[in-house]
């Protein structure tokens, strides 16, 4: 399948995803939003595919000196990314809602680029400055739509929103983005890397629930309360990270970047026609959609 396909796919995915999870979210009572299950689904999914691409067939996973490096990384994104990326990510979409919680997320290329500028020695052009403008303008839109829409105080408007959460996922996902870039190259299959990236993700996820004393109340707690929006979400989750593994190991990832880029639009246009009394659609939330897949676009051609 050619990369550009597979990169769409991951983003109509990743966008039902997000829109099953908000949906979801309404009957969910655990203060992660729906993580847990949502990585569950993802790593039996993904673990799942992994053995019977193998039995199909039975070339090695791992190829190449630099394999164990790559495995780091994709492990790396999926504790990062994956893990605390959505962990603030879902409880975004929970108060500022699905669209604008993305827009927030869109911002993570930027991210990725600053890293791969300061780590990778790569430079910036013009292309990326133009990039870096119309996603400020599309973040700009939102606040003037937050104090439009209230005449409480603005800063303890930001913080009870959700944009806060919103900034540091955008933070981790642009670091996991980065870990991903690193992590998907030739000696790793994409499904493997993939299944590495939620199965890290949902062990990490785990270990801190055991700590903390909650992994019983949580695991009785989904088994028992099925939330059939969450387990769409799971496995349109599932399938989005593997075809965005599988889009970065056929093209560039600048150029996977800038499809899956396009999921604010998207999600405005579902939440538009599916969850009208559900998500909050304005003129502001529009535009915002639009300049932020418009910076995104220019962020990817290179």
């Amino acid at each position: 399948m050619p990369g550009e396909l597979s990169a769409l796919l991951a983003t109509i995915c990743y966008a039902l995803s997000n829109m099953f999870l908000r949906k979801g979210q309404e009957n969910t009572l655990p203060a992660d939003n729906g993580l847990f299950p949502i990585l569950a689904i993802g790593g039996v999914i993904l673990t799942v595919n992994l053995i019977f691409d193998g039995i199909d067939d039975p070339a090695p996973l791992l190829i190449g000196e630099s394999w164990l490096k790559n495995v780091v990384f994709c492990m790396s994104a999926g504790i990062v990314g994956t893990f605390l990326g959505r962990l603030a990510l879902y409880a975004a979409i929970r108060r500022i809602g699905a669209i604008r919680g993305i827009i927030f997320i869109a911002m993570a290329p930027v991210v990725t680029l600053m890293i791969a500028i300061s780590v990778l020695g790569e430079r910036l052009t013009l292309l990326d400055v133009i990039g870096i403008a119309l996603l400020a303008s599309g973040i700009a839109i939102l606040v003037v739509e937050g104090i439009a829409y209230s005449d409480r105080n603005m800063f303890s408007k930001v913080v009870r929103s959700g944009i806060v959460v919103a900034v540091v996922a955008t933070l981790c996902q642009g670091i996991g983005y980065s870990f991903r870039k690193l992590g998907s190259g030739i000696p790793i299959d994409p499904i493997f890397a993939a299944a590495l990236d939620t199965l890290a993700a949902l062990f990490g996820y785990v270990l801190v629930l055991a700590l903390m004393g909650k992994l019983r109340f949580y695991i009785r707690y989904y088994s028992t309360h099925i939330n059939l929006w969450l387990v769409a979400s799971g496995f349109l989750n599932a399938a989005a990270v593997f075809l965005f593994f599988e889009a970065v190991s056929e093209t560039n990832v600048s150029v996977v970047s800038m499809i899956t880029g396009s999921q604010p639009v998207v999600i405005a246009l579902l939440c538009g026609v599916f969850m009208r009394d559900l998500e909050r659609l304005t003129r502001f939330t529009i535009m915002s959609s639009i300049f932020v897949t418009f910076g995104v676009v220019m962020l990817g051609l290179k």
